[in-house]
């Protein structure tokens, strides 16, 4: 009986261990979960911003454009003439 008793400790002390390591690595899930969702939420806020600012570079890009064709037009009718 002694044997069987001595087994028995030992299975329930093994089944402990792994129950404490699946709670850290179910804890551990949890943290990396969370981290993912803040670094998804900052990575939208900056592709956001991205996208503002090629927007407004294309804009900027449109004016210059327009400016540098005007005056490629007045230089044409000044050497032109």
């Amino acid at each position: 009986m002694s044997k069987n008793d001595s087994e028995n400790e030992t299975l329930e002390a093994l089944i402990t261990q792994i129950n404490e390591l699946l709670n850290e690595i179910k804890n551990e899930q949890k943290n990396m979960q969370k981290t993912l969702e803040n670094n998804h939420k900052v990575n939208m806020q900056k592709f956001s911003k991205l996208l503002e600012y090629d927007k407004i570079c294309d804009m900027t890009n449109t004016l210059f454009e327009r400016r540098l064709a005007s005056i490629e037009k007045l230089l044409y009718e000044v050497f032109k003439s």
